[in-house]
């Protein structure tokens, strides 16, 4: 007779930290070491740094706290400055040093999970960086705890430590976010004890784990339609723009981003009523979440067809719409649960025209009109920029539908299509960020791209990191910074076409076992 032996969850639990730290020297010593290490390096550079010229609070921070308040002015900020941009150098060739393998299909998932990890983790104590973002995030946590509604009025209306932080630009100004949103940031303000400090390190556990969660539903999206999952953690993890916007900027798009992932592997897997579940909170967090759901048709619509059930002519669009249709009532009940469990209501829904405030040359409608605007005679400014934006508005809506409907024929080209659609959304949208870009490499190998296509990506990546200064200020005003930002995206893009052209990483192969995991 065999014996059978089983592992108790108990026994599972005490080997986990072992296995973990096998994994991280497996990684570490492998041929991935090397840049591991060397972007470990740019993490801590960059959290240094944060202490002198990032979005520091207004008592300046841990430098002042520790005596060195010259580290964050005159020739001190200088320092810190050169700092910040080396360790975004070293992040950036680290990131790149992963890239041929995984664009081969040879970089295991175990290595770029642990590249994330190691690159996002040295930013737990720092300050937010690129960005002034996430103090706004608790100002509108403490202003929904104090009764105050974030939707009519900026933090200015409710006095206190969290709206002395906010960045002058944004205290008058309502936020654009959901109701899920407001009731996360309400409940970090609770646990902070009225310290925005406190509320930071919070949000940064919180972001790191929405990280986490991220990835993890990266792999199994990649594992159930065949592509590679190290790419797609490459790409989407370990890229600076992760790194540096969502690990170290603390940038609230991880959490809708999340559940618009879970909705995919729930549709895939055909558990429609809880993929409605997830959209429903996805969308109560960010309004962007929306673009996602109507793919999540067509790729009902293409296990309808393969299914030994689905019957032929009609029947299987009957059967998916049916399917969508139940996801989407249980989405819009998850919605207004979340509204009404936020107690803000549904001011957000004219709020959101808010954020066309923001103005820089990342937004195709804006960096038109500063274009025409260059030319002699042409109308002020604000004239031109609401004619540009009306115009992007049209192009963005008739493209999403465009997009959405050639997307039609099967899973992968509804996956493709949520790729192209979050790309479009980006380009013409009223405004845009770099972080708004990481909609983009989520969903960039589940599309399955071509190398050109990707080497764009790469160039592009480099690009947007050097677009923004580590206080959160736009460099995009500055000749010689866009020249730099220019230079160095051709550069890289040269480089990288050839080293994946020159070798068998010219296009995406489907994970083998052996690189599985």
């Amino acid at each position: 007779m065999t014996e059978v032996t089983t592992t108790s969850p108990g026994s599972r639990l005490r080997a986990l930290p072992a296995a973990t730290w096998n994994s991280a020297l497996g990684a570490l010593a492998g041929p991935s070491g090397p840049a591991l290490w060397r972007g470990v390096l740019g993490s801590v550079l960059l959290t240094l740094a944060g202490f002198g010229v990032g979005a520091l609070p207004v008592d300046g921070g841990p430098a002042v706290a520790a005596g060195l308040p010259g580290f964050t002015f005159g020739h001190g900020a200088s320092l810190a400055l050169i700092l910040c941009w080396i360790g975004v150098a070293l992040l950036i060739t680290s990131w790149l040093a992963l890239g041929p393998r995984a664009a081969a299909g040879r970089l295991p998932v175990r290595d770029g999970a642990w590249a994330t990890a190691l690159w996002s983790l040295p930013m737990l104590p720092a300050v937010p960086l690129f960005s002034r973002d996430a103090w706004s995030y608790l100002a509108q946590g403490a202003m929904t705890g104090a009764g105050v509604d974030p939707y009519r009025y900026g933090p200015d209306a409710n006095p206190g430590p969290f709206t002395t932080e906010v960045s002058p630009d944004w205290k008058s100004t309502p936020t654009p976010y959901g109701p899920l949103h407001l009731l996360l940031m309400r409940i970090v303000v609770a646990l902070t004890g009225g310290h925005p400090t406190v509320g930071i390190l919070i949000l940064r556990v919180l972001t790191l784990i929405g990280v986490a969660v991220m990835l993890v539903l990266i792999v199994a999206a990649a594992r159930r339609v065949g592509v590679d999952a190290g790419a797609a953690v490459w790409m989407a993890g370990a890229s600076p723009l992760t790194v540096i916007h969502l690990s170290g900027g603390l940038h609230n798009e991880v959490f809708p981003l999340a559940a618009c992932l879970a909705a995919v592997v729930l549709t895939l897997d055909r558990r429609y009523a809880w993929a409605g579940v997830v959209v429903g909170l996805a969308v109560a967090f960010k309004a962007t979440a929306v673009l996602v759901a109507p793919f999540l048709l067509w790729i009902a619509l293409d296990h309808r067809r393969g299914s030994p059930a689905g019957g032929a002519g009609l029947r299987p669009v009957v059967g998916a719409i049916a399917d969508t249709a139940r996801a989407a009532a249980v989405a819009a009940v998850v919605f207004v649960l979340a509204t009404f469990a936020s107690g803000t209501g549904f001011g957000w829904v004219d709020a959101i025209s808010v954020s066309d405030r923001v103005i820089n040359y990342l937004s195709a409608p804006t960096a038109a009109a500063h274009l025409v605007h260059a030319l002699p005679g042409t109308p002020a400014f604000a004239d031109i920029l609401a004619v540009s934006r009306d115009v992007g508005r049209v192009v963005l809506a008739l493209s999403l539908i465009a997009v959405w409907w050639f997307s039609r024929r099967t899973t992968r080209s509804a996956l493709r299509g949520i790729l192209v659609a979050m790309l479009v959304f980006v380009v013409f949208n009223s405004l845009a960020w770099p972080w708004y870009h990481v909609w983009v490499t989520a969903f960039w190998f589940l599309g399955r791209p071509g190398p050109r296509a990707t080497t764009a990506a790469v160039g592009c990546t480099v690009f947007l990191v050097m677009a923004i200064g580590p206080n959160g200020s736009t460099s995009l005003y500055s000749p010689a910074i866009v020249a730099a930002a220019i230079i160095a995206s051709i550069a890289t893009s040269l480089w990288w076409w050839r080293a994946t052209t020159d070798s068998e990483a010219g296009g995406l192969r489907t994970p083998s076992p052996e690189h599985a995991g």
